[in-house]
C-alpha cells in the first residue's frame, strides 16, 4: 500500500512536472507568438508608411514633371515670341522711319500729313503689339526706377476704371508704409490693366473688383509649394474679384499667348502678365473656383536702394555732325538709318558684317564719331563685334540696337561698356537724342 502510495505520489509529482514543463512551454510559445504577431504588426505599419511615403513621392514627382514640361513649352513660346517681336520691330523701324522722312521732305502737303499721320497711328498700334511679346518673351523691363506701388496703383486706376463699367465695385486696401519695388511704370500698367480687364470680364451684371497691396516675408516653406517662387521681401499686389471664376483646365492655361475664352483675337493680356512679371523677378498665382471668383496675387522684390534720376525729355530733334558707322544687316533698316543720319547732318559709314565693321574701324577710327550696333549680324554676335571694337579702339562710343529689349544679350553689351542703347522701332527725335546725349559725353571726357 505504501509501496502504491508513493508511485501515485511520484506520478502526482511528474504529473505537475509534466504540466508546469507544458504550461512553461505553452507560455512561450504564446510569447512567441505574441512578439511575432507585434513584429508583423510593425511590419505591416512599417510598410503602409512606405507605401504611403513612395505614393506621395510619386505624386510630387508627377506634379514636377508637368510644371517642368509646362516650363519648357512657355520658354520655347517665349522664345518665339522674342524673335516675332524682333522680326516686327525691325520692319516697323523701316515703316515708321520712312513715314517720318516723308513727312520732312513733304511738311506742306496736308494730303500727305493726313495719311502719313494715320499710318503712324498703326505703327504705334504695331509697336504696342510688339511690346506685349517681348514683355512676355521676359523681355520688357525697358526703363525700372524705384516706385511705391500703393501710389503707383492709386494713380493709375482712375484710368482704368471706366472701362469696367459702372456696376463694378472698385475697392482698394493700399497702405503708404509698404516698402517700394523696382518696376517699369509701362509695363506695371500694362499688368494692372490686364489684369483689371479678365477680372472686370468675369463679372457678370453688379459685382466687386478689391484691390490691395502689402509686403510679405517669404520663407522657405512657402518656397517648396511654390516652386516659382523665390524667399525674401516682396511686395504683393492682390486683385480680387466676385465674378464665376475658371475652372482647372481654364486656370492652367491662363497664362498660353492667345488662349481665351472670350472672342476670337483676345488672350496676349495674361501671357504678358506672366513674363513682364517674371522679368521683374517676381512672380504670379491664381486662385479661383467656379461660382466663387477669383484672386491674383503679384509678387515684386522689395528694393532698398535709390535710382538715378532721369532727365527730362528734349522735343525736338537735334542736328549733330561727326561720322556714323551703322553695323546693320538688313537692307531696308541700312537704309532708313542712313537717311535719318543724313538728316541729321551726320556722315554715314555702313558695314553690314562684323568683320566688314572691325576693318573699317581699324583703318578709320579716328574719324568716326560713334557707332550704331546691331547685335543680330549674320558672322558674329553683336558681344563679340563689340568686344574687338574696344581692344581696337576702347575710347569708342557704341551705341546698340535691337529689335530685342534691353535684357539678355543687349544688357550684357550695356553692362560691357556701351554708352547707350535704342529700342527699335525709333523715332528720328529719339535717335537725335541718344546721339547728341552720347557724343556730348564724349566731349566732356576730351
Amino acid at each position: 500500500m505504501a509501496e502504491e502510495i508513493l508511485s501515485l505520489e511520484e506520478k502526482c509529482a511528474a504529473l505537475k512536472r509534466m504540466l508546469r514543463e507544458s504550461k512553461e512551454e505553452t507560455d512561450y510559445y504564446k510569447r512567441i507568438a505574441e512578439e511575432t504577431g507585434k513584429r508583423r504588426v510593425r511590419d505591416i505599419h512599417e510598410l503602409s508608411r512606405l507605401i504611403s511615403v513612395q505614393k506621395t513621392a510619386q505624386e510630387e514627382r508627377a506634379k514636377l514633371e508637368v510644371k517642368l514640361r509646362d516650363a519648357k513649352k512657355m520658354e520655347a513660346i517665349a522664345t518665339l515670341a522674342g524673335g516675332i517681336a524682333h522680326e516686327f520691330n525691325n520692319a516697323l523701324f523701316t515703316l515708321f522711319g520712312s513715314i517720318e522722312l516723308m513727312q520732312m521732305d513733304l511738311p506742306d502737303q496736308d494730303i500727305v500729313k493726313k495719311y502719313t499721320e494715320t499710318m503712324k497711328k498703326s505703327t504705334h498700334r504695331m509697336a504696342n503689339l510688339t511690346d506685349k511679346l517681348l514683355a512676355y518673351a521676359q523681355g520688357g523691363k525697358y526703363q525700372a526706377k524705384i516706385i511705391p506701388l500703393s501710389d503707383y496703383v492709386e494713380e493709375t486706376l482712375p484710368f482704368l476704371t471706366p472701362m469696367m463699367g459702372q456696376s463694378i465695385r472698385i475697392e482698394t486696401d493700399l497702405p503708404r508704409h509698404i516698402p517700394n519695388i523696382m518696376a517699369d511704370l509701362t509695363q506695371m500698367q500694362l499688368v494692372l490693366s490686364a489684369v483689371l480687364t479678365n477680372a472686370s470680364e468675369a463679372i457678370e451684371g453688379e459685382g466687386r473688383i478689391r484691390v490691395s497691396v502689402k509686403e510679405d516675408n517669404i520663407d522657405e516653406h512657402y518656397v517648396k509649394e511654390n516652386p516659382d517662387a523665390r524667399a525674401g521681401r516682396f511686395v504683393c499686389l492682390k486683385v480680387e474679384d466676385d465674378g464665376k471664376g475658371m475652372d482647372i483646365e481654364t486656370q492652367q492655361r491662363i497664362f498660353e499667348p492667345f488662349f481665351t475664352t472670350k472672342f476670337q483675337g483676345r488672350g496676349l493680356g495674361m501671357a504678358a502678365v506672366y513674363g513682364i512679371i517674371r522679368n521683374h523677378d517676381g512672380w504670379i498665382t491664381v486662385d479661383s473656383r467656379l461660382g466663387k471668383g477669383t484672386t491674383v496675387r503679384i509678387y515684386i522684390p522689395v528694393v532698398q536702394h535709390q535710382s538715378r534720376k532721369s532727365g527730362s525729355p528734349i522735343s525736338e530733334a537735334l542736328a549733330g555732325r561727326g561720322t556714323i558707322l551703322v553695323i546693320e544687316d538688313e537692307e531696308s533698316v541700312m537704309d532708313v538709318a542712313r537717311q535719318m543720319l543724313q538728316k541729321l547732318g551726320y556722315h554715314v559709314l555702313e558695314s553690314t558684317t562684323g568683320r566688314e565693321a572691325i576693318n573699317v574701324i581699324e583703318s578709320s577710327a579716328s574719324d568716326i564719331s560713334a557707332v550704331l550696333l546691331d547685335i543680330g549680324l549674320p558672322d558674329m554676335e553683336g558681344s563679340n563685334v563689340f568686344s574687338i571694337i574696344t581692344k581696337v579702339h576702347p575710347e569708342m562710343k557704341v551705341i546698340v540696337c535691337s529689335g530685342y529689349s534691353i535684357e539678355g544679350p543687349v544688357q550684357k553689351i550695356l553692362d560691357a561698356g556701351a554708352h547707350g542703347f535704342l529700342q527699335k522701332p525709333f523715332s528720328f527725335t529719339t535717335l537725335s537724342e541718344k546721339l547728341k546725349e552720347v557724343l556730348e559725353d564724349k566731349q566732356a571726357f576730351n
